[in-house]
């Protein structure tokens, strides 16, 4: 009797793990339809940007690091878009791969036909989608953002922002980040509590993923230094305190930080761009394993 008991409750959570699995993954497609709507409305034919949106905007140079990504040119953008671009005046500066792909923004919603991008990036490789990333304007906050085109395209080579002098950001569901040699998925999960799990086939002593409780522990680290919560003491790869994971209990969100507070890492840590980040000065980003760094120029400086 006590067996078929033991059975049923095993079903049942099951069931219960099952359930929640089926909700965390609406959850992030809800997330994922969320954020292509901000960019539909962003792409709207409507969005003009007004000559005093540009006199009150700072301007963007975005140069090749140890590439030919943009076949030696700087590329310079302002609050209407990029310069000899598209010309349309909406903000948004679109980089594509192929000059003789486009796509039918209809099926975006976007309410515009056509979408020509703005400047075509030189690969070595023949590129499945047209369009691979953007780079926007926001007229509320007076500040550019940067993000994949589409969230449907699920190359995780696409984008990547590198987090260093003093660039912290908000984790968010499911975020990937590359700390030294080693990629890590990361999530806050119920009651605030944070999820990090080894994504990489090395280091496999490590335990794979390990969960920490928000209640009693603010601060979770990973480097070089022995007493890190995620050692790799003899990997170079790491500085002795690589990247951070704190805690802010006023907002009761994660922050992911390059290094820690007080000293950045020597490599920098790498996140995967699967929504808009903001962009800093100086700022560097990785497309399709390709180097470029972007430079902010406030007027008056």
């Amino acid at each position: 009797m006590k067996i078929e008991e033991n059975k049923e409750e095993k079903k049942e959570e099951e069931k219960k793990e099952e359930e929640k699995n089926e909700e965390k993954k609406s959850n992030k497609e809800n997330n994922e339809n969320n954020e292509m709507e901000q960019v539909n409305k962003i792409l709207d034919s409507n969005r003009r940007i007004t000559n005093n949106d540009v006199k009150d905007s700072s301007t963007l140079i975005l140069e090749e690091k140890d590439s030919n990504i943009f076949n030696g040119e700087k590329i310079k953008i302002n609050a209407l878009g990029m310069e000899g671009g598209r010309g349309v005046g909406d903000g948004v500066a679109i980089f594509g791969s192929n000059p003789n792909q486009v796509e039918d923004s209809a099926n975006l919603n976007t309410g515009a036909s056509i979408l020509k991008p703005d400047f075509v990036l030189n690969l070595n490789e023949k590129y499945l989608f047209p369009y691979i990333f953007m780079i926007y304007y926001e007229k509320e906050s007076k500040s550019y953002f940067i993000r994949p085109y589409s969230t449907k395209n699920n190359d995780n080579r696409i984008l990547y922002v590198k987090l260093t002098n003093g660039y912290n950001l908000p984790l968010k569901q499911n975020e990937i980040i590359t700390a030294g040699n080693i990629i890590f998925q990361v999530s806050p999960i119920e009651n605030n509590n944070l999820e990090v799990v080894n994504l990489s086939k090395q280091s496999l002593s490590m335990i794979p993923k390990q969960t920490f409780d928000a209640s009693s522990k603010k601060e979770v680290t990973i480097g070089r230094n022995k007493d890190c919560d995620f050692a790799f003491p003899n990997n170079k790869s790491f500085s002795r305190i690589q990247t951070t994971f704190e805690y802010d209990e006023e907002n009761q969100e994660w922050i992911i930080i390059d290094g820690s507070r007080t000293k950045s890492s020597t490599n920098g840590t790498w996140v995967y761009c699967k929504h808009s980040l903001p962009i800093k000065d100086k700022m560097i980003v990785e497309v399709l394993n390709k180097r470029i760094q972007i430079h902010e120029e406030i007027k008056g400086e």
